[in-house]
């Protein structure tokens, strides 16, 4: 059986909890007898355990959600409304969408379209990228890549980011598709070589160029890792990795600060003063690789940034002023919350727009974060910009 490309933790727990396979064996029975203790007993058995592992027992009610035996379709659909119903028990029917057992998780999409979930278009599209992925994988054409982001894809939507995971997900269809015409291509190619080169040696053409170049474009098909598409592949990844970041550092910033702190900077602390220094300095970093054509550097700078000088350093030791309402450290750390969305609002303005809107449009007041003007304490990095961004033009200029 060839690799998968997600293993779900449904599956994993289904297969090895042996109280979910007994009540699978005798679900059906059960569930369908003429003896009421006997229904009830079955009954309690799926919603006793399914409270305590849903991960085991919500793929088994799916599998059974279109029963033949009405009695036993609304029984298994009333335990599987009441399990889900609870964050665990719907975590449960999300894994359930990625099982290797098509009818589960056909099911567990349908379910979950009711929900809100776009759970059915979601699927559709993993299961066409799965399927280029294992046609890829036969043709020897390079596919780790979109692998992982297909499992990232997969990650994002169960974190709840619906549109993104969609996104990341029709990205590693179209990839594939093209790796693979290019594949077809490339093969065709050598086929028609093969079929000439007896042909022209008889006519007394050199054929030992041709025979080379063959071999080259044989090494290629089997060798190619589409460094082309690289760097957008770790954009994506990225791009998620630094999403987590900000949801965590920005909801720890809004939930404390309670309005918009106005604190003149002369009554800054030292401590403060270090991270905003600190924020310019990557300010400039972050510029400097957007305008080089490199913005997973620049991103990998914030997400560094985040951990190292904003969680580490500056929320460890000055976390407990925030706490205590201190002007300076509200201050401080708004403005840098929101200066971080400014930054990185060039490089992934869908990411910097939706953390504005969500945490601070009511209080800033500005309809877009790319309206906003920067934070006063980082106001300079607006000129760096602007005047990199002149520097640019007037060398393009005299090139000319």
């Amino acid at each position: 059986m060839s690799r998968g490309i997600y293993v779900s933790d449904a599956d994993v727990e289904m297969s090895k909890d042996i109280e979910s396979l007994r009540i699978d064996r005798h679900l059906d029975s059960d569930l369908a007898s003429i003896m009421p203790g006997t229904r009830r007993r079955m009954i309690d058995r799926i919603e006793e355990h399914g409270t305590k592992n849903p991960l085991s027992v919500v793929p088994i009610l799916l599998k059974h959600y279109d029963d033949d035996n009405m009695k036993v379709r609304r029984q298994v659909r009333a335990s599987l409304e009441r399990l889900t119903q609870s964050e665990l028990g719907e975590q449960a029917l999300v894994e359930s969408m990625f099982s290797r057992h098509l009818p589960i998780a056909s099911t567990a999409a349908a379910v979950l379209e009711q929900r809100g979930y776009n759970s059915v278009n979601f699927l559709s599209f993993y299961r066409q990228a799965e399927n280029l992925v294992m046609q890829s994988r036969k043709a020897e054409v390079f596919c780790t890549d979109i692998e992982e982001l297909m499992i990232d894809s997969i990650e994002t939507y169960k974190e709840g980011r619906f549109d993104q995971a969609m996104t990341n997900m029709m990205m590693a269809k179209d990839l594939l598709e093209d790796r693979l015409e290019w594949h077809g291509h490339l093969k065709g190619y050598i086929q028609d070589v093969l079929r000439l080169t007896p042909i022209l040696g008889r006519s007394g053409v050199q054929t030992d160029a041709i025979q080379d170049s063959i071999r080259h474009a044989a090494t290629a098909m089997q060798k190619r890792e589409y460094t082309d598409a690289k760097v957008l592949l770790d954009l994506r990844r990225q791009e998620t990795r630094l999403w987590k970041q900000f949801w965590s550092l920005e909801e720890y910033i809004t939930k404390r600060i309670t309005a918009k702190p106005l604190t003149e900077l002369m009554v800054l602390k030292d401590q403060d003063k270090a991270i905003l220094d600190a924020f310019l300095d990557v300010g400039k970093e972050v510029n400097e690789k957007v305008q080089e054509g490199d913005p997973v550097g620049a991103l990998k700078e914030v997400e560094e940034f985040i951990r190292d000088d904003v969680s580490s350093g500056y929320l460890t030791s000055e976390g407990k002023r925030l706490e205590s309402k201190d002007e300076a450290s509200w201050y401080t750390m708004w403005n840098v919350g929101l200066g971080l969305l400014k930054l990185v609002a060039p490089v992934i303005p869908n990411v910097s727009e939706e953390f504005y809107q969500q945490y601070f449009r009511d209080r800033e007041g500005s309809p877009s974060i790319h309206t906003l003007p920067w934070p006063e304490p980082l106001a300079s990095l607006s000129g760096q910009a602007e005047e990199k961004e002149k520097a640019t033009r007037k060398g393009k200029h005299a090139k000319k």
